[in-house]
This record gives structure tokens, sequence and C-alpha cells, in this order.
């Protein structure tokens, strides 16, 4: 726009002006028009910002991890989480976006929209001639379960992906980012042509076994684990449109409903495992992220009430501990518990008598105790449940809130010798790497000196 400042444009007026005076006059008014499109500019950058009321991650640690990286003042071990971070999502650039469409096998209902997957610990049943109804061994994945043929393994492809794309964005603000992140929300999401139904009828299905299950609801935990905040750090970009974020507010609200008022959704509130610990996760993340705050309440007084069911006096997990892998799903468990958790100190609804965290049952059940019941492991103490594989790192995300949300700093020493011995690791399986890279670029104000 050009401006036109009428003491500039008369000839008369510069003859008997003098130079010192004009200059005062020009700059007086540059400095007006900056101040004018200034206020312009943080009006609108107010008027469509939206609250970063993060999932899984804590915005202020966050924030500062993204000052530290730009004024080169992180640490070395974040700055190369970062160049890890970024290298990863370079790669995910080149990948072609997945979608429920892509699957060999049809679901039940013939409509390939809908989600399918096979439960894993399921296999043929040699006594029967062809191998149907499929029968169970806990702890030994069947491999052809986790083939391309049905979608879980692209769900879980799609959505790390979109997590991964979103931090590369939040911390670089490099557009090219947030551009793939969103197209791959659009494809799995919201387009016609490829998108996926929003419910989970035909999840962890069993060959042989005609009946929706409702374990299948455990896949759907990637969901609002990893969208959510992807959508809300997407928001900052051209990429997200007012559209699409009308269009993914809808397809969560269906997927909700579902989760809340279908017979299968009804049935996974009732698990008192881990399977219900992450039901009820599922509800309370979109609940929040879509401002329901009753719905919130309930899914934080579930939670609540669920303890004396899953933990006994000592803070023993009683289901978790009758699995192979007693360990994992302990700390399984208690993941989806203090994700919850947090949430419900980050809303508004903690300061109402609704701390998970400091909840404790009127039979003296509380997170804390679970945990503790844990810990001597990370002493190197004997384990005294099956488990394979035991790995520490696997308590890290629960030990991360109790120092972050619950207050309780007592755990940061153990927590940051968890991390550290990561280091020492030359083996490290992808899941070590992705929580070792993850905390120290996420929350590295947690590692003790």
């Amino acid at each position: 726009m050009r401006l036109v400042m009428p003491f500039l444009c008369n000839t008369r007026v510069l003859k008997t002006v003098k130079l010192p005076m004009l200059l005062l006059n020009l700059t007086l008014a540059v400095i007006a028009l900056n101040i004018v499109i200034l206020n312009v500019a943080m009006a609108k950058s107010t008027s469509t910002a939206k609250p970063t009321n993060f999932i899984q991650y804590d915005a202020t640690s966050i924030a500062n991890v993204k000052l530290s990286l730009k004024n080169n003042t992180a640490a070395p071990y974040t700055q190369k989480a970062y160049k890890a971070l970024i290298k990863k999502a370079d790669s995910t650039l080149k990948m072609t976006n997945p979608s429920v469409m892509d699957k060999d096998f049809f679901p039940p209902s013939k409509d390939k929209h809908d989600y399918l997957s096979l439960s894993r610990y399921w296999w043929p049943d040699p006594k029967s001639p062809d191998g149907l109804p499929w029968i169970r061994k806990d702890g030994i994945t069947n491999p052809d379960t986790q083939t391309d043929h049905v979608d879980r393994g692209r769900l879980g492809e799609t959505m790390r992906a979109i997590r991964i794309l979103s931090l590369a964005y939040y911390f670089s603000n490099d557009e090219k980012y947030a551009q793939k992140g969103v197209s791959l929300i659009n494809t799995w999401f919201l387009d016609e042509n490829t998108k996926m139904n929003p419910h989970l009828e035909y999840g962890q299905s069993v060959p042989g076994n005609p009946k929706s299950r409702r374990s299948g609801m455990l896949d759907g935990r990637v969901i609002p684990e990893n969208v959510l905040d992807a959508i809300t750090i997407f928001s900052n970009s051209p990429a997200w449109t007012a559209t699409q974020d009308t269009q993914m507010t809808a397809w969560l609200t269906q997927y909700l409903t579902w989760l809340t008022t279908s017979e299968l959704g009804k049935s996974g509130a009732s698990q008192k495992n881990n399977h219900g610990s992450w039901y009820h996760f599922q509800v309370a993340a979109l609940a929040w992220y879509l401002a329901d705050d009753a719905l919130l309440k309930q899914s934080i007084i579930a939670a609540q009430q669920s303890f004396p069911e899953q933990f006994d006096a000592q803070g023993a997990q009683q289901h978790e501990l009758a699995r192979t892998r007693a360990f994992f799903y302990s700390c399984f468990n208690l993941q989806a518990l203090a994700l919850i958790a947090n949430i419900a100190e980050k809303s508004n609804l903690a300061t109402a008598n609704l701390s998970l965290w400091q909840y404790q049952s009127p039979t003296g059940q509380s997170l804390q105790l679970a945990t503790d019941y844990l810990m001597p492991v990370t002493r190197e103490e004997k384990w005294p449940h099956a488990s394979k594989n035991l790995d520490q790192s696997q308590l890290s995300p629960i030990l991360s809130s109790l120092v972050m949300y619950a207050n309780k700093p007592e755990y940061q020493a153990t927590l940051s010798k968890i991390i550290k011995d990561l280091t020492k690791n030359k083996k490290l399986t992808s899941n070590q790497k992705r929580t070792y890279y993850e905390f120290v670029l996420l929350t590295p104000q947690l590692l003790t000196p």
C-alpha cells in the first residue's frame, strides 16, 4: 500500500521547514505506521491462535527447548535428538500416504473403509482341519496378523509419521513438514475416497470367530495419542485449513460417540485391565480436545473407580501380572492411567478433587503405590513374575509424569539413570531409541547432572 504524507507534498512547506524538523516528522510518521501494523498483526494472531492444550506434551517444556535450539544453547544430546528428528522427518516426506483402502482382506461389512486388524496372539488351531477358530497363545505374536493384508501396521505407521512431522514442524517452522503431515491426516481421515470410517468394529478380529471384539479398541489409542497434538501444532500452519479442522472435528466427534454409545464401546468401558485404561484414555483425551468437560469428568472418575479392580493392597496389577510379559503390561497399563492423570492436571478438573495423581481409593490403592511396586526392577532386584525381555525404560513415561505433574521429585534420579543407561547400550531396540530421543528432546530438564 502506498502512503501519502501531505506535509511532504507541499513545496511551499519544503522551502520554509528546516531539514532536521522534516526528518523528525518523517521518523515519527514511520514509527506510528509500524505501531498500527504491529497492532493489527497482533490482533489477527490473537484471534486465530488455538490454546496449546497438548495431550502428550508439556507446552512450557517444548517451548523452552525450541528457544534453546534457536539460540544454540541446547544441550548436545538435545541437539543430536533434534537432528535425528529432522532426518526421520525428511525420510517421511517421501512415503506414500497409507490408507485403509490398501488392505487385501475385506472386513465382514465388505466395506474397505472399515478398519480391520487381526489379534496378534491368536493362531490357527492345529487340531482343526481348517485351523478355525484360531486359538490364543499369550505373548507369542503370530506374524500373519502383522502383515499389510490388514490395517493395523498402516495405522501405526501413519500415526507415528504424523507425530514425527508435527514435531519437526514445531521445532523448525518448515512448512514442508506441516504440508506432508496434513496430507497424511487428510488421506487417512478426511478424503472421501480413502478415509477410515470412525469406528473399530472389526479391530483385533479372530478368524473363525464372527463376533466383534472389544479388545479391538486398543488399536485406536494411537489416534488420540498422536493426532490431537499434531492438529494443535499444524493449526499454526496455512496447510491446515478451517474446512479440514471442521471435518476432523466431526470425525473425532463421531468416533467418540461410537466409543461411548455403541454396544462394543460400552463393553470396552467395563474392562478392568490395560484395555479398559486405554479405553478411558481415549475418551478422556477426545473429550478434552472437544471441550466436553462433563465426559472428561466421567472418564477421570471411571479411572479412579478402576483402582480396586486393577491394584491389590501392595500395588500389584493382578491382571497384568498374569501375562507372559508382566512388567511390560504393568507399565503399559500405568502409562494410560498416567496420561489420564496428566490431562486432569492440565484441565481445570484437578482442582475439583479430581486429581488422579493424588487420588487414593478407600482401600488404599493409588498410582504411586502401583508405581512403587515396579521400582525394585530399577534397583536391579529380581522381578518375581514372568516377563520376556524386561526393560526398565518402559517405566520412564510414568516416572516423567510423576515428576512433572504429580510433584514427586524423588523419582527424578531414578528416571535420569534409566535414560542415561540407554546411552551405554549399543544394541537399543527401536522402542528404546524412541524413548531416549523423545525424552532428551521434549523433557531434557528432567535429566539430573
